[in-house]
């Protein structure tokens, strides 16, 4: 489902299209490696499932971004380059209530800059006009980074931790709109 452009409150960042042969490329090159394999697990991916990337599957995966129409899609560019991704799931997923807000620093250099802080307060802003007055997401308990963030923007636990069937501990959360 195509997302509208978002502008965020740093000039220099904004949320923009994906495309299918830019994105895929950098897809393969944020996931390679010892980086990439700490992303994945930043993200919540398993061990057994952390393997370096291939062209065709990012391919398939940012054309999957485009067309699928349970998910809003964004890359973040910052001055011009695109950094990462950032996404809504619009209906439940893996027991998580929808909408609920997902993202990705591919560019390990871009991670704790506020651009995290910048695009998620974009997609929020923009959910809450579209008449969403809760939004969810979840986090790794041990990623300290993305719980912070998320509790900056006001997001609260929702219910207790929870192991997956990999064994993740994750937890999910909620932002009520203030106006509720």
């Amino acid at each position: 489902m195509k997302a509208a452009h978002l502008e965020t409150s740093n000039s220099a960042i904004e949320l923009i299209e994906p495309e299918v042969e830019r994105d895929a490329m950098l897809g393969v090159e944020w996931l390679y490696g010892e980086l990439g394999h700490n992303t994945l697990t930043l993200m919540g991916v398993p061990d057994k499932d952390n393997k370096p990337t291939t062209l065709e599957a990012e391919r398939e995966r940012v054309k999957g971004f485009i067309e699928r129409d349970d998910q809003l899609n964004w890359m973040i560019q910052y001055e011009g380059k695109v950094i990462g991704s950032v996404w809504v799931d619009l209906i439940e997923k893996e027991k998580l209530p929808s909408p609920s807000v997902h993202i990705m620093i591919g560019d390990p250099n871009m991670r704790g800059k506020g651009v995290g802080l910048a695009s998620i307060s974009a997609v929020l802003e923009y959910l809450e006009s579209q008449g969403n007055h809760i939004i969810y997401s979840r986090h790794l308990t041990k990623n300290e980074r993305v719980k912070a963030l998320l509790e900056s923007l006001g997001f609260h636990n929702l219910g207790d931790k929870y192991k997956d069937d990999d064994g993740l501990e994750w937890q999910k959360v909620e932002r009520v709109n203030a106006g509720d």
